[in-house]
């Protein structure tokens, strides 16, 4: 048995300039991210074959197939189909998260990356963060097509706070920003997260964002400026953090530019009320269309902020620095029924 952990990732600027319709143009593109303690799982190990079933796979929903054809998970059916032996079969995969998917906080990229890193890593195999990156990149966008950007799948593999570069041959390089403790700390302390209720599907609100490119490229050459606006104010200590805040202001607007899916007026009425009570700027985070709005808010102005957001559910979070994890791996638990040695067929 194996059991990764993987986290989810808060985006704050660059979004857009992510996706290889952007970048292979080719255009500058890059994000600056973290990793925060909220983290999807995935525990894999080999099923005997005593049951009526080969595969058993749980996640919003019970799967009990025979067949890798017959399993409805998307990412869980083409992993399976592209990396399984012919001679394999007896899987038992359960997914869980501590927050809910299609929400803007990269879990789909997350679950393909922590199910790659269980696969592989049940098969003995040590992943690096690269490869683990590069293979869920592979997987959702050329081998499930989906229309989804590549910071995702980046952010889970590697963890922290980094500014993520993208070339137009389709390489990235990550960049740890080297905040120190006590900014980063300052940092964390006035970030806000807050659940809007909306779920959204990521590849629609994407698909419609690519459509309008053409038309929107000085706004996308200006939300890729921003990411290094970002790293200057975090880097350079003489700098205010509230600037930080004005500058998620900024790429919000920018953002909300590229498509009205983007948001909508439950949103806006929400940020307008948290920038009304000493917000200093945010954006929602994702895609758009829903899902979690995020929120610079200075100390002093927080409690105005959650009681102006109370119809909303607050979150709070901390930003993580290890990426994609195993926390528990025993061959020893292959199964209650098979020695680990054995092979099922």
């Amino acid at each position: 048995m194996i059991i990764v952990r993987t986290p989810l990732r808060v985006s704050f600027f660059g979004g857009g300039t992510d996706h290889p319709a952007w970048f292979t143009r080719p255009e500058p593109g890059a994000v600056l991210s973290t990793t925060i303690d909220k983290y999807v799982y995935v525990q894999l190990r080999r099923l005997p074959g005593v049951f009526d079933f080969n595969y058993r796979i749980a996640w919003g929903m019970l799967e009990e197939v025979r067949s890798v054809r017959d399993i409805q998970h998307p990412v869980v059916r083409c992993i399976l189909e592209h990396y399984n032996r012919s001679d394999e079969t007896g899987y038992e995969i359960i997914y869980n998260a501590d927050l809910p998917s299609r929400t803007g906080l990269g879990s789909s990229s997350a679950f393909t990356v922590a199910l790659l890193h269980a696969w592989f890593g049940n098969h003995g195999r040590l992943c690096a963060r690269p490869f683990l990156a590069r293979e869920a990149i592979h997987v959702e966008q050329q081998l499930l097509g989906e229309t989804v950007g590549s910071q995702d799948q980046i952010a889970a593999a590697y963890g922290g706070l980094n500014r993520i570069d993208f070339g137009s041959d389709g390489t990235f390089s990550v960049a740890p920003l080297l905040v120190p403790q006590g900014r980063r700390e300052a940092l964390q302390a006035s970030l806000m997260l807050f659940f809007t209720g909306f779920s959204r599907s990521a590849q629609e609100v994407e698909k419609r964002k690519i459509a309008h490119y053409d038309e929107r490229v000085s706004e996308l050459r200006s939300l890729y400026e921003m990411v290094g606006e970002g790293e200057r104010i975090l880097l350079n200590p003489h700098r205010p953090l509230s600037e930080f805040g004005d500058l998620l202001h900024e790429a919000w607007c920018a953002k909300r530019s590229l498509d009205k899916s983007v948001s909508n007026s439950v949103i806006d009425e929400a940020y307008a009320a948290a920038r009304a009570a000493g917000a200093r700027g945010g954006k929602l985070l994702g895609a758009g269309g829903g899902g979690f709005l995020m929120m610079y808010v200075p100390l002093e102005c927080q409690d105005a902020v959650r009681e102006a957001l109370r119809n909303l559910t607050y979150v709070p979070f901390r930003m993580e620095r290890e990426g994609s994890s195993v926390v528990l791996y025993n061959p020893e638990l292959a199964s209650n029924y098979l020695a680990a040695e054995a092979r099922v067929s």
